[in-house]
């Protein structure tokens, strides 16, 4: 007996879903992620002191970075950009949308626990993120659930 992989599977077999309301919540919540985290990474790659955003290099003691640029190329390009480009896959109906946000939502509650650790300071900013993600990851699941349950049929 063979067990087939995903990527065996006939992917036209799998119906692509209509957006539905979790659907429409994650993706909605993809933009908002997406604006902030765009705009964030911006201002930190333009003034890698990170005085743009009034932050200190002082906070990063303790981290492996020695100013903002990397937080900033990280925080713009998997949060921010990655963020658009899943919604637009997600606007498309491609089938691998919701886990995709599934995995954005996760990264983004483990970036704002990490930054938090690191940084050891707290702004109305870190609780905000951190309930954007679990709304991304929350409708996700729903959202992708039904291809899930399709892949699993076609075993």
């Amino acid at each position: 007996m063979t067990t087939r992989t995903l990527a065996d599977r006939p992917v036209a077999a799998i119906p692509r879903r209509e957006l539905r309301v979790a659907g429409k919540v994650c993706i909605a919540f993809l933009v908002l992620l997406g604006l902030g985290a765009l705009a964030g990474g911006i201002a930190l790659v333009a003034e890698p002191d990170g005085s743009v955003m009034h932050f200190e290099v002082a906070l990063l003691a303790g981290s492996p970075f020695s100013d903002y640029v990397i937080p900033g190329l990280i925080l713009g390009g998997l949060f921010g950009v990655g963020s658009f480009v899943v919604a637009g896959l997600g606007l498309a109906h491609n089938r691998i949308a919701p886990f995709l946000a599934f995995a954005i939502g996760c990264g983004q509650m483990v970036w704002i626990v990490v930054e938090l650790a690191v940084i050891k300071e707290l702004s109305v900013l870190h609780p905000l993120f951190f309930g954007v993600g679990l709304v991304i990851a929350a409708t996700a699941v729903p959202w992708g659930w039904p291809t899930f349950r399709a892949w699993r049929a076609s075993e």
